[in-house]
């Protein structure tokens, strides 16, 4: 039996059903022909200044995006005018608890080294960011030839007393990857600081300066050409990210060396930290966006790489592009297991000591 205020609401029902029909069926098809609204305006926090690599491309993104979007009104930006993206990536966290859909990041991978190495500027977690695109960049690592093929008498020992003089921007920058994978060498490393640039990274190399540095290719390089007319006597030891003709990967570097493949916790820390290195550029939506904002997100990042200003932006920085779904794959790479991790902080905790005193890294 139907209660009083049951049987109130049906007759209400059918009665405004009745009246109103056509109306309810138009609305019923406009709502889902439009696509789920922003609630405001689309920021893009970019980790870096306007003539940062993030700064650069960030108009030609935030246009692309918007029409992905179909925003009625332009993706704002915010320029974090820090070295390597942590301030951004520290602000982009705090918008996190809202996760609305309406604000991304557009962070270098200096950020997540920034945060492997447990630099304590760090307060974001970017295991709980959802990736949109991923930017990946050749990384390659060059050495003195007579450090190329003394690898084996350097770890039977002969050799531990001379340093391996890395240029670096700072210890725990992007040439971290080449700092820990030299290490897992067996080559004792020695970061100097103050190497930003290829081109000093290079003549310091070229006048004995160092002995190793890390190269990634700028607009209008060819890391392949650098490589072949680098000084005399300078090969490539390993590269990471998207594969360099004739240069050895590290796996195939270190079988060579040790006579078997690499493991272990520092080994996994390596990959992570490489892949860091490698990725040049990461937009991503904090990950408890709602699923239907993550998707169009997504969908419209997947349209804006085919745009052409964008690819040819991409394609004069070397830059191969992941987009969508497809990116989030590539950003799990970056997240060690705990292990991996603590044993990576640990490394760096044993050695900054010694690196401050101008001394070779020690393996723990």
């Amino acid at each position: 039996m139907l209660s009083r205020r049951s049987l109130l609401s049906t007759i209400a029902a059918t009665t405004a059903a009745t009246i109103l029909p056509a109306r309810a069926w138009e609305d019923d098809i406009s709502a889902e022909a439009r696509p789920p609204a922003l609630a405001d305006t689309p920021r893009l926090i970019v980790g870096g200044g306007p003539d940062s690599l993030p700064g650069q491309v960030a108009p030609i993104l935030a246009t692309a995006l918007a029409r992905g979007l179909s925003t009625l009104t332009p993706i704002s930006t915010h320029y974090d005018l820090g070295r390597d993206g942590v301030t951004a990536a520290n602000l982009f966290d705090t918008q996190s608890p809202e996760a609305d859909g309406n604000t991304a990041i557009l962070a270098p991978g200096a950020a997540l080294i920034a945060s492997l190495a447990g630099d304590a500027r760090v307060h974001f977690d970017y295991s709980r960011w959802a990736a949109l695109i991923m930017a990946r960049r050749p990384v390659v690592t060059l050495a003195k030839a007579e450090l190329h093929r003394s690898l084996r008498s350097r770890l039977s020992g002969m050799f531990h007393d001379r340093p391996v003089r890395l240029a670096v921007s700072h210890p725990t920058g992007v040439e971290l990857s080449s700092l820990l994978g030299l290490s897992l060498l067996g080559l004792h490393p020695l970061p100097v600081p103050g190497y930003a640039g290829k081109a000093e990274a290079l003549e310091a190399l070229k006048s004995g300066q160092v002995d190793a540095v890390q190269l990634t290719p700028g607009p209008g390089d060819d890391l392949s050409a650098d490589i072949a007319s680098a000084p005399e006597g300078i090969k490539p030891i390993f590269f990471s990210g998207p594969t360099i003709a004739g240069v050895p990967s590290f796996d195939a570097t270190y079988a060579m060396a040790r006579g078997h493949a690499p493991s272990g916790a520092l080994y996994q820390a390596w990959g992570a930290v490489s892949n860091a290195a490698a990725s040049a550029l990461i937009l991503a939506l904090p990950m408890l966006t709602p699923p239907l904002a993550i998707a169009r997100w997504r969908h419209a990042a997947q349209e804006a790489v085919t745009e052409a200003a964008l690819k040819t932006w991409n394609d004069s920085q070397h830059l191969t592009i992941t987009a969508g779904a497809d990116a989030a794959p590539l950003l799990n790479q970056l997240e060690p297991e705990l292990t991996s991790l603590l044993a990576l902080r640990r490394w760096i905790n044993n050695n900054q000591p010694r690196w401050r005193q101008g001394q070779e890294t020690r393996p723990t």
